[in-house]
């Protein structure tokens, strides 16, 4: 462990730089990840003017949405200066989706055969609960953590819709995040009425718990860089609703395994309505979902891939 300071955009862990400047030179390749802070940045910088294998992990941070709010002119200003003479000299870049990927081009940047797509790998969870099959009721389940980018109340908004559709509908939200936020769509919840529960942050046994009652999953984003809870819910047998900008969005259409609805209320309403009483779909989910999750991100082949980049940074240390 090192020892850090500040916090935010000011983070900074100077006994990590000593150290990786004293031992980089041990490794083969040196795998920094995330952008737009001085922890990441400076690791990168160390290993491009030292001729280090580098490879950088932009964790979405290489998206319109990340450079449209927030701070953009000191963002802008930062990653000129410092993120992008590290990306233009890093031996390849590591993304997550091909969505990601072809999301950064409007950067400028010139990627040639260093840009290599690989997902984390997903590793099942034995002890999760199986999905219940219910009449009563039909449960649609938000779960992450609660802030605007998960556009909670765009789903607020389509809930009214939804349940002109299906009566016995039931919304469950999951998940927490900073005090003022969380109360105000708890007050927009609780003016909708009874139909729509919060339960707060749950992990283990709990979030095992809340996906088993669920007979839909829904995250209507405007920025995720990858959705590892997409893939949960997949697993465990749900489909799913997302909007284009949750990255697993190809995924989820390439494999029928749900629907991917357009950041209104109507239309997320509508493609909510519409898995609800998909039997086909609900079906597939439930049978194949787990299999095609663990097909497409196994170990093996995630392993494989990180591999094939290791190697070729290796072989292309910055010039």
């Amino acid at each position: 462990m090192f020892r850090n300071y500040g916090r935010g955009a000011l983070f900074a862990v100077p006994g990590l730089h000593s150290w990786l400047r004293r031992n980089g030179e041990k490794f083969d390749v040196v795998h920094v990840h995330g952008l737009l802070n001085p922890v990441s940045s400076f690791a990168a910088s160390a290993c491009v003017r030292r001729g280090w294998p580098l490879i950088i992990r932009p964790f979405g941070t290489m998206s319109r949405y990340t450079y449209g709010h927030r701070r953009t002119a000191i963002k802008r200003a930062y990653s000129t200066l410092v993120d992008v003479p590290n990306l233009r000299h890093a031996s390849a870049i590591h993304f997550t989706t091909k969505v990601e990927r072809d999301e950064s081009a409007w950067r400028g940047l010139s990627w040639d055969d260093r840009a290599f797509v690989i997902a984390p790998p997903w590793i099942a969870d034995q002890a999760r609960g199986q999905r219940e099959l219910r009449r009563d009721r039909r449960t649609v389940l938000f779960l992450s953590r609660l802030h605007p980018v998960k556009c909670l109340d765009l789903l607020l908004d389509a809930w009214p819709f939804v349940q002109q559709s299906v009566l016995n509908a039931e919304l469950l939200i999951a998940g927490d995040g900073d005090g003022p936020y969380v109360n105000e769509m708890r007050a927009r919840a609780a003016s909708i009425g009874t139909s729509i529960r919060m339960v707060g942050h749950v992990e283990g046994a709990e979030k095992r718990a809340v996906i088993a009652q669920a007979d839909l999953f829904v995250l209507p984003s405007a920025h995720e860089n990858f959705g590892i809870a997409v893939l949960e819910a997949i697993a465990a047998g749900l489909p799913v609703v997302v909007t284009p900008e949750v990255q697993l969005s190809p995924f989820v259409l390439e494999h029928k395994l749900g629907f991917v609805a357009q950041r209104s209320a109507q239309a997320l309403a509508a493609s909510i309505v519409r898995a609800l009483g998909d039997a086909e779909l609900n079906d597939r989910c439930r049978e194949h979902g787990a299999e095609i999750v663990a097909e497409c991100f196994s170990l093996r082949s995630v392993g494989e891939s990180l591999a094939d980049m290791y190697r070729f940074a290796v072989a292309h240390p910055p010039a």
